[in-house]
Formats: C-alpha cells, structure tokens, sequence
C-alpha cells in the first residue's frame, strides 16, 4: 500500500511539473513559442536585418554626394567620433565637414556591406554604450580624388538610435592617416 501511494503521489507531482512547463510554453496563432511576461530579457538581442536599412540608405546618399540625405535620419545633437579621437557635434557641423569632403572626391562607392542591427537591453558600458537600438556596419570604400589618387579600404561604423529613431552617435573606426596624405595637396593653404 506505502508503495502505491509512493509512486501515486510521484505521478502527481511528474504531472504538476509538465503542465507548468505547458504553461510557460505557450504558443501564437502562428504556432511560435511566445516568452512569458515574466522572463528576463536578454543583454542582447539581434535585430531584423531592416533595422539597419536608415544606415544603409545614409551610406548610399553619401555616394552620390548627397550629405543632406546622407544626414536626413540624424539627430541634430548627434555626435560623430572617429577612432583617433576627433569628433564632431550637431548635424550642421557634420554636413559641413562632409560638404567639405566631397569638394575634394570624385568618385565613392561602398561594396561588401555587412549590417549588424543589435537592441541592448544591458550595457556592459551605460556611459560609453547606451540601451537601445545599435547598427554595426562594415564596408570597403573606394575613393577616388580630384588629384586622382585613389585609396581603398574597409571601414567600420556604429551607430546608435535615440527613443525617436533618429541617429545620436557614431563612431567611425578607419585609418584616416592615408586619406590627409592622399589630400594633402587639395587642402587650401
């Protein structure tokens, strides 16, 4: 008798267990496991592909010499940083350096882009890398200036979105030393 009610008894909690389990699995129309209200988000999350699209279409506009498309998603608070320390603050200060550049390109183009759109939930660093929605962007740069000479070379961005989708930070990570040489001479004295 012990026995039966031993092994009634482990039946019961075996049963208890699996519809807890059935419970927190809960699926959408579509059949997708949905997660419960009270599960902890992840750190980090990857995003559709789309939401990288705003960096992409400012990386195409920039090609054609379009700075105010090239700006169009930025914040006018933004704040540009390169690796080797040199930044710039607010959209307007952003489209003129740019509008500088483009008097000394002839031609830019972008190829094997890579875009990484990521939502942290934590930051490992909240001073220097906010929550929110992230886009890591790679691509190699072909330039060509008015003296004819042409570099090329990979280039690695990332870029930060504000509460109202707008752009609010990007670093940009490329040797900038071969670009002011080749320049050099198209610089006004």
């Amino acid at each position: 008798m012990k026995r039966i009610l031993i092994l009634a008894a482990s039946c019961m909690i075996l049963f208890a267990c699996s519809d807890k389990k059935k419970e927190d699995e809960k699926k959408t129309d579509d059949g997708k496991p949905t997660v419960s209200s009270d599960r902890k988000k992840p750190a980090t999350e990857l995003l559709d592909l789309a939401a990288g699209d705003p960096i992409k279409k400012s990386f195409a506009a920039f090609s054609k010499a379009d700075v105010d498309g090239m700006t169009a998603d930025y914040d006018d608070n933004i704040r540009y940083t390169w690796s080797g320390g040199d930044s710039l603050i607010g959209k307007q200060a952003v489209k003129d350096y740019y509008n500088g550049r483009w008097k000394l390109i002839k031609s830019l183009s972008y190829s094997n882009e890579i875009v990484l759109p990521l939502q942290v939930n934590e930051s490992q660093q909240p001073q220097a890398a906010p929550n929110g929605k992230w886009v890591l962007y790679w691509a190699m740069i072909d330039v060509t200036y008015n003296n004819g000479k042409n570099l090329k070379f990979w280039m690695h961005n990332v870029n930060h979105f504000n509460d109202g989708g707008k752009i609010d930070f990007i670093g940009q990570y490329i040797d900038r030393h071969p670009i002011m040489e080749a320049t050099k001479d198209l610089m006004p004295k």
